[in-house]
């Protein structure tokens, strides 16, 4: 596994297992890891820097941000995941993620 941190810009800087868990739990405080987050009538919309690599086999740039849509009442089992590399490629998956939601409620196919 790849860990990473974010730094004064948002930009992930890979790290050691302990540095990340440092920096996680004093984040954990401050919160700046959330990319960003709506609700949608039912539906909760949430993008975070994860700071652990998500790609396959470690190939390709890092996938350490997702983007996943949750049934408010069901938190457990999310409908819809993304991820990426940047913080500016999150905040426009998120505004994906947000326009996906409004197209399938509006559409009725949830």
């Amino acid at each position: 596994m790849r860990f990473y941190t974010l730094d004064d810009k948002n930009n992930p800087v890979p790290c050691s297992l302990d540095e990340w868990g440092k920096y996680f739990k004093h984040d954990f405080k401050e919160n700046k890891r959330r990319v960003a987050e709506d609700r949608i009538g039912e539906y909760y919309i949430s993008t975070i820097f994860l700071g652990v690599d998500h790609s396959f086999f470690e190939v390709g740039p890092p996938l350490v941000f997702e983007t996943m849509v949750f049934k408010v009442d069901d938190y457990a089992c999310g409908i819809y995941k993304e991820h990426y590399s940047t913080w500016n490629e999150a905040v426009e998956g998120h505004k994906k993620a947000v326009q996906w939601v409004k197209d399938e409620c509006k559409n009725g196919q949830k």
